[in-house]
């Protein structure tokens, strides 16, 4: 029986008016039971997931039900049970009795039955199955680890799983990160999904589907979001699509024959579910007599019937906007629905019951995964589209669209109305959807609703009039000039004056002639004949071919290896699993590692010499499997006669050797040789859309006579941005390039980084090359292409580039200027040069950049060191080398950092290193920028120009991309920029646009290893992906400095009162989100005593010592640090963050500043210890802020840093998780070089 109708599974929770919320967490879960994800739990890791248990018992804690009884009492919970319910107080305790509870520990997943996590890999057996309803935010989780498609199968299949399927699909083996927590129980609620009811109170108000659309057979009566409802019993199958159903909704209305409807359903079979219900919406708003449908005119009403048909056949869909799973029969109900109110009312005297029915039924068939919809509702529901596509009416719910005509609405069908807009919410959807329900629900209180009518239809709708950016995204990029000039604009213009179109409301004539139609009707048939899957034109081959050869960097065996794992014997007969890297530039230069985990460990500290030998000596005694789309034929590597080979060839002669494959010859395009006598044509070309189409409907399996004079030739024609942006989306890639869509109003997509306006000039360019070079990359749904070859791809990525550098900069400026050019830059270097001496790790590192540069060609370097160790001056002293040698045209250096550190760096700058700095203003749009603001991008030539990383998403689009070509970069703090945001993307553009970048942190590692791979994968010329990293990694360039500083952390533990655990469990037992944050809040306040007397006495032993010395006292918040503040002033003299850098600072024994000052400041380290309380945040910001005490130029031996914390407090608990998360960046550092405390003699007084 589907569901039982309980509610939620939380501790039970009392409020302030003694009412109890029951939650799952203390009630358990049987077969049929409802599970819902608690958005607000655990960082929204379950928001919008569904489960329904299928079989066995999900059961609660123990713990939790025992807490929760002994808070609120037993009778207050068997008074809710009831209440909810709706059952007697005797019923209700044997209810409660009967919820499954159990004593296993509260982190075990949903339905375990054992102890084992999901790295073990038992075999024990689930004590539980569900099916997962909805999948939300896990569909991105499983993405991020490849695993995408995986779990979109397990929902649309709706296969039958256990907690470790699900696990399986979260993480990748071999890795610390991933989502392996995400089925704990506390996370879920049990919801009130359908109940099927035996006998309704006669003053129940039911709900009646069966009455609403007739027919016969048996009934269920359920239960369901808070209403009851009588539906028709669910058919014994599927629907499948058959020619006689769609005959039958269409009987009476419309005459279509068999060969239309079979050639109809054909055409539309292909369609994804979003395209199919773009075609019932469309269709039915243009009103048409006839859709175009591949050559042939079939009745729009028999359209609109076959793609209801389709829909209710259909699987279903996840849509990322909403996070939901929607199945097949969900979307017809659904979107038939708000089509009814939105495009074309049908003037009938039960209209607004069904549109209630409709709504009804969409909410069954989404609760109730295993429901069916009967024959007749089918056919019901297609009949309604049939006639939506006839009528001539339309509800004037728009603004200033008030109808000639009204029609009369009845009480009941006000109610109608009403219940739907309440079912539409239930059932989520779009906002302006649910508006538009809440409008017409108010409208027809008033007893009557305006209609508006179609004075004219339109002959014939071409199929392609379904194409719009609500379900092909990529449309935006295939739009041609005249288009608009802003994804948003031409994604506006495409919706007014084409998609949108009504003629219930505007006047059609002349449609298809108008140019904005006829321009959006080429971009709408290329991304049809995609969608539609239509065959592509074969290019005939006219030769053999041509042998191509591509240059092999060093480091590709060692990414195509990846991490070998090796035991080597540790004593007392234990093996130590070791990890084996060959080296980048020497795959005989093996980098030995342990395995990364999450518990805190020298990774590399901990190996002897021998453990060294042996891993080395077992990883070159064994045969490893090369795995790298650059060597596609290879088998695998060995290590022979003290050399790794590759099935038989020395590594060494391959490199030498580059790989060499033979392309066949296809015919021309019919522009290419106009294009090479006039190159100036190519910006024309572009805008062709004769040549486009040829390129998306072309297909071949090799190369045009020339390809790369011609690819060169348009990349040296077009402006530096387009080709360089076309660069940068091939590089890195081997099996897709996606290039980013715009969200629907144009805007940053929350999960990718953002698509540029000008994006469409750069996916004509790649569809153009593609037509040139069909071997290596084929187009397909815009704006995507698929790599056929990653040889031949990376081939032309070299003769694109080497078109762009053919070009001199400025449009031919002679060779003196790019001499003069240098000649300035070596001013620059020799006044940097006089007042920096470097230390020996920051000489090294400097040496390992440009040693990269040589051996390795790499865009960027990946610069690594700890705070306080020097990596401004090491960043600036290469940009300089680098641009004495290599900067003819390159006329600045653009330095990005984040807020905070604006100040500090610029100081730096001009007063230490003595170089001229210019601070970029800040960029505003207000009619009356403030001061220091400006309309425009303001550079400097032959300067450090300092920007403010949270400007350049304003400053990307006024000019810096432009400028991006000639300029250096230098990305401080990089993993402030690793999140999908708009700094981000501009981030990312600008790195791939520049000839040379350096990207530097002490902390390269923030959530997880995804995060870093972009930047990583930027740094390297050979493939990185989450298998390799860690051998990519071992690329960066980094120095970890032994400072003979030891680091002592302390722990000082508060003892829990009475009044704070009360209080404490009377907040945990309350709702929502704001709980946690009010429960720290409560136990940070009564921690703030103890902080201030260990900051006092710290203090005053510190400076008893050092006379300028005292303690750097953190904060959580600005609130705080004004308390905190006032406390400690009452013991020894404070100061707070100003201070540090004051004429006084000395006088300051206790500076207090809040947690988010972790950088861009030495003037913390005359201070010797640092307490804290435990405070969310990430472990990047911890590190950072211990490096303003620990960092060179600290004149004591040891540092202390102190935590006061509350024993057994929900901020104890973070405290112990804070200890275990920074293994990760220890080994990123770690795979350096180190260097001893020698390397500060002579430090003292400087």
């Amino acid at each position: 029986m589907p569901g039982r109708g309980k509610r939620k599974a939380d501790p039970l929770a009392g409020s302030a008016n003694g009412s109890v919320q029951k939650k799952t967490k203390s009630e358990g879960a049987r077969a049929d039971d409802v599970l819902r994800g608690v958005e607000e739990a655990s960082s929204g890791d379950v928001a919008n997931v569904v489960l329904r248990i299928h079989s066995g018992v999900v059961s609660a804690p123990s713990i939790i039900r025992r807490s929760v009884e002994a808070e609120v009492g037993r009778d207050a919970l068997v008074e809710t049970v009831a209440k909810h319910f709706s059952i007697s107080k005797a019923q209700a305790e044997l209810r409660y009795d009967d919820f499954p509870t159990t004593e296993a520990p509260n982190h075990q997943p949903l339905g375990s039955g054992c102890c084992h996590g999901i790295e073990e890999e038992c075999n024990c057996p689930p004590a539980a199955t569900f099916v997962i309803v909805c999948q939300g935010v896990w569909q991105s989780f499983a993405e991020q680890h490849g695993h995408g498609s995986e779990m979109q199968a397990m929902v649309e299949e709706r296969r039958v799983v256990c907690w470790r399927d699900v696990l399986q699909l979260m993480y990748t083996p071999g890795l610390p990160e991933g989502k392996k927590l995400i089925l704990r129980p506390r996370l879920f609620e049990l919801v009130a999904g359908p109940q099927i009811l035996s006998v309704v109170d006669e003053k129940e108000d039911v709900l009646d589907v069966v009455k609403i659309f007739g027919g016969e057979g048996p009934a269920l009566m359920l239960r369901l979001s808070g209403r009851v409802m009588r539906v028709p019993c669910g058919s014994s199958r599927a629907y499948q699509v058959d020619v006689e159903t769609i005959r039958e909704a269409v009987k009476g209305l419309v005459v279509g024959t068999d060969e239309q409807l079979h050639h109809c359903l054909t055409q539309l079979q292909p369609l994804s579910l979003g395209a199919l219900k773009s075609s019932l919406q469309k269709v039915i708003r243009f009103h048409a007599k006839d859709v175009l449908v591949e050559g042939k005119l079939i009745p729009a009403p028999v359209v609109a019937a076959a793609s209801a048909a389709l829909l209710f056949a259909s699987k279903g869909g996840f849509s990322p906007e909403l996070q939901l799973f929607t199945r097949g029969a969900t979307a017809a109900f659904k979107r038939l629905a708000v089509i009814l109110l939105e495009d074309a009312w049908i003037e009938e005297d039960n209209m607004a019951s069904s549109l209630e029915g409709l709504l009804a039924l969409g909410l069954v068939t989404q609760q109730m995964n295993d429901y069916e919809p009967s024959h007749h509702l089918i056919i019901s529901s297609m009949r309604i589209a049939a006639k939506a596509a006839m009528s001539c009416s339309l509800i004037a719910w728009r603004k200033g669209k008030q109808g000639p005509s009204s029609i009369k609405v009845l009480e009941c069908e006000a109610r109608s109305f009403q219940t739907s807009a309440q079912l539409l919410r239930d059932l989520r959807s779009f906002a302006g959807d649910m508006q538009m329900f809440d409008q017409v629900s108010e409208s027809s209180k008033s007893g009557k609703l305006e209609m508006l009518h179609a004075h004219g239809r339109p002959d014939i709708m071409p199929l392609c009039h379904i194409v719009d950016q609500h379900t092909f995204r990529g449309v935006g990029h295939v739009l041609g000039a005249g288009s608009g000039a802003t994804f948003a604009d031409r994604f506006h213009l495409l919706f007014d004056q084409c998609t949108g179109c009504n003629p219930r409301f505007s006047d059609l004539a002349g449609f298809e002639s108008r140019p904005e139609v006829q321009r959006a009707r080429f971009a709408q048939n290329c991304c049809l004949n995609f969608a539609l899957q239509k065959p592509r034109n074969a290019l005939p081959l006219i030769s053999d071919g041509t042998p191509v050869s591509l240059e092999l960097d060093t480091g590709v065996l060692a990414a195509g290896v990846g991490p070998i794992s090796v035991h080597v014997n540790a004593g007392s007969k234990r093996k130590k699993e070791l990890l084996v890297l060959l080296g980048l530039r020497c795959p005989e230069d093996e980098v030995v590692m342990l395995k990364p985990v999450r518990a805190t460990r020298d990774l590399f500290g901990e190996l002897t010499e021998k453990e060294r030998a042996d891993a080395v000596t077992l990883a070159r005694s064994h045969s490893h499997r090369v795995v790298s789309p650059l060597l596609p034929s290879s088998k695998e590597a060995q290590f022979r006669d003290g050399m790794w080979e590759v099935d038989g060839c020395k590594w060494a002669d391959l490199v030498s050797q580059g790989v060499k494959v033979k392309i066949p010859l296809v015919c021309p395009p019919r522009w290419c040789d106009d294009l090479l006598k006039n190159p100036s044509r190519v910006c024309d070309l572009l805008d062709d859309d004769g040549a486009l189409e040829d390129a998306l409907r072309s297909t071949g399996a090799g190369m045009i006579a020339d390809s790369d004079k011609i690819v060169m030739c348009m990349t040296c024609s077009l402006p530096h941005g387009i080709s360089l942006r076309a660069v940068a989306l091939l590089r890195q890639q081997y099996a897709c390039i996606s290039m980013p869509t715009p969200s629907l109003q144009g805007g940053l997509v929350s999960d990718q980084l953002a698509a540029y306006d000008g994006d469409w000039k750069v996916y004509r360019l790649l569809a153009l090359i593609s037509r040139l070079v069909p071997a290596a990359l084929r187009p397909t749904m815009p704006p995507n292409f698929q790599v056929v070859n990653s040889i031949l791809l990376r081939v032309v990525e070299k003769w694109m580039m080497e078109g762009i550098q053919s070009r001199p900069a400025d449009l031919h400026l002679p060779r003196s200027v790019g001499l003069e050019t240098v000649g300035r830059w070596e001013e620059v270097q020799k006044c940097l040069e006089q007042v920096a001496e470097l230390m020996e790790h920051q000489r090294e590192a400097i040496h390992c950049m440009v040693q990269r540069d040589e051996d390795l060609k790499c865009g960027g370097h990946f610069l690594i060191m700890d705070t306080g160790h020097g990596k401004t001056v090491t960043a600036l002293v290469y940009a300089f080398r680098w641009l004495c040698q290599h900067g003819q045209n390159v006329k600045r250096l653009v330095w990005i950092t984040p807020h905070g550190t604006v100040e500090n760096l610029v100081k730096q700058l001009r007063d230490t290193w003595r170089v001229k700095t210019h601070v970029v203003p800040r960029i505003s749009s207000a009619k009356k920028p403030k001061s220091g603001e400006r309309y425009d991008l303001v550079l400097k030539d032959f300067m450090v120009n300092v920007i403010h990383a949270d400007h350049l998403r304003a400053a990307i689009d006024k000019g810096l991309a432009a400028e991006a070509t000639s300029s250096f970069f230098v990305f401080d703090e990089v993993d402030e920029m690793y999140a999908p945001t708009l700094r981000t993307s501009a981030a990312r553009r600008l790195c791939q646009l520049c000839p040379k970048f350096v990207a530097q942190t002490a902390t390269p590692l923030r959530k997880n290893e995804s995060q870093l791979l972009a930047w990583l994968a930027d740094t390297c010329s050979f493939p990185v992906d989450k298998q390799n990293w860690l051998v990519a990694a071992s690329g960066m360039v980094s120095m970890q400095l032994e400072l003979g500083i030891a680091a002592r952390e302390e722990d000082v533990l508060v003892p829990m009162v009475d009044d704070v655990r009360d209080h404490c469990r009377r907040i945990f037992n309350s709702r929502g989100a704001a709980r946690w944050l009010e429960m720290a809040g409560l136990v940070q306040q009564h921690t703030d005593a103890a902080m201030i007397k260990v900051a006092v006495q710290a203090a005053e032993e510190d400076r008893s010592r050092h006379a300028d010395g005292g303690v750097l006292l953190i904060a959580d918040s600005r609130q705080h640090a004004e308390k905190l503040l006032k406390l400690s002033s009452a013991h020894l003299p404070s100061g707070d963050f100003a201070s540090l850098e004051a004429p006084d600072a000395h006088r300051f024994a206790i500076v207090v500043v809040t947690k988010d000052k972790d950088r861009g400041y030495n003037s913390a380290r005359r201070l010797g210890v640092m307490v804290t309380g435990a405070y969310a945040g990430n472990a990047a910001s911890r590190h950072q802020i211990r490096g303003r005490l620990r960092r060179l130029g600290q004149k004591r031996k040891e540092v202390r840093f102190v935590t006061v914390c509350m024993e057994n407090s929900i901020l104890h608990l973070l405290h112990k998780r804070h200890s275990a998360v920074d293994t990760m960046n220890i080994s990123l550092e770690q795979l350096g070089q180190r260097f001893s405390a020698d390397v500060l003699k002579g430090l003292a007084g400087k």
